[in-house]
């Protein structure tokens, strides 16, 4: 069954991603359930922002398709041109 993300759900993204100054490259769903949206450089999640993911599809509707990610898993792609190929998340 697909998913789709409800565009007011809270996710984190880093700040490059918030201020717009880098493509988001890698998607995470932690073991808790909760999202991370990253640019997959030198991302420091203790300086993340809580935003809608809606934002996030509004510029990035390919995002769209990481909606059925399982918890502990991920997403990651080299540019926004390529695929995103997934992984699992180490305990």
């Amino acid at each position: 069954m697909s998913r789709e993300f409800r565009r007011d759900y809270a996710v984190y993204c880093c700040p490059h991603v918030f201020n717009k100054q880098r493509p988001i490259l890698l998607v995470i769903r932690d073991s808790d359930g909760d999202w991370q949206f990253l640019c997959g450089e030198n991302d420091d999640t203790d300086e993340c922002h809580t935003v809608g993911v809606g934002h996030l599809l509004d510029h990035d509707p390919e995002l769209e398709q990481l909606a059925n990610l399982d918890e502990g898993t991920g997403a990651e792609r080299e540019t926004t041109k390529h695929d995103w190929e997934y992984f699992e998340l180490d305990d």
